[in-house]
């Protein structure tokens, strides 16, 4: 494949449903990391029985992985930052669920999605999310071992991940970020604010700095979150890349793109950007 693109530190192969075996093999013969995609469904968490057999075959499996180990957590309908108490408590009980898989598994990095909303334009509205989430993410973290990292989702704008991960205050805490999430809600947000631009992936980068820990690629055409190889949507990803360099950056980053087919291309596309 060539050499790593200056900005990257070794790519992760995303790990889950039918294509597992396959998807797991590829990381292996590689070299690559991996990311378990499998508990982000709420089956695989709520059957006991499928639950344990997942643990056990990422258990037996992973000793072959030489690269990273990273844990993609539930995000259906959890709300961190829910002002409903009851809510607020499922989504404890959930996070909490999967951080307990994520040690058991031995990750380094466990992935939450943010819970960003319209509600949030309003600045009151924003600092009291902002408040919500530190008290949740510092609670579900006392005493844990794992690295939590928020990955950005509907943010217009990196101002918002960066206050967030501030109120959090832990050391353990930082970004996972998906340069098509921001490329895509910053499109939304704007057409909603009748603007005619937004924070590029690379702005993103630029502005949150060594806040950002692991990333996550696809891209998109702005038509909706597609999760397409890397030059197959209008992200800029040679600016992107870039901007990693420029902040010093080496970052370990997830291919979200379907298949082991997805990540070749992903692979050749960005390798071949030169290192």
């Amino acid at each position: 494949m060539g050499s790593l693109p200056v900005g990257i530190s070794q790519f992760l192969i995303q790990v889950q449903g039918d294509r597992r075996h396959q998807l797991l093999e590829y990381a292996i013969a590689q070299g690559h990391g991996v990311e378990i995609a499998d508990f982000t469904a709420p089956g695989a968490l709520d059957d006991g029985a499928r639950r344990a057999e997942l643990v056990s075959w990422y258990r037996s499996r992973l000793r072959e992985v030489e690269g990273l180990i990273g844990f993609h957590a539930a995000f259906r309908d959890l709300a961190p930052s829910a002002v409903d108490l009851r809510v607020r408590a499922a989504s404890r009980d959930r996070v909490t669920e999967c951080l307990d898989i994520s040690e058991e598994l031995g990750a380094t990095y466990t992935v939450f999605h943010s819970d960003v909303s319209m509600q949030i334009l309003n600045p009151d509205s924003l600092s009291q999310w902002v408040q919500r989430q530190a008290a949740f993410w510092r609670e579900v973290m006392a005493g844990r071992t794992a690295v939590l990292l928020l990955e950005n989702c509907a943010e217009p704008d990196p101002e918002i991940t960066e206050a967030a991960l501030d109120a959090i205050g832990l050391e353990s805490a930082g970004i996972c970020f998906d340069p098509a999430h921001a490329h895509l809600a910053g499109a939304l947000w704007a057409k909603a604010r009748a603007q005619d631009a937004w924070a590029s992936p690379g702005e993103w980068v630029a502005h949150l700095g060594r806040s950002v820990r692991y990333l996550h690629l696809s891209d998109n055409d702005l038509s909706g979150d597609q999760h397409l190889a890397p030059g197959g949507g209008t992200i800029d990803w040679e600016g992107f890349l870039a901007a990693l360099s420029d902040c010093g950056l080496s970052l370990p980053a997830v291919i979200e793109v379907p298949g082991v087919e997805g990540a070749r291309e992903t692979e050749q596309y960005l390798c071949g950007l030169g290192s």
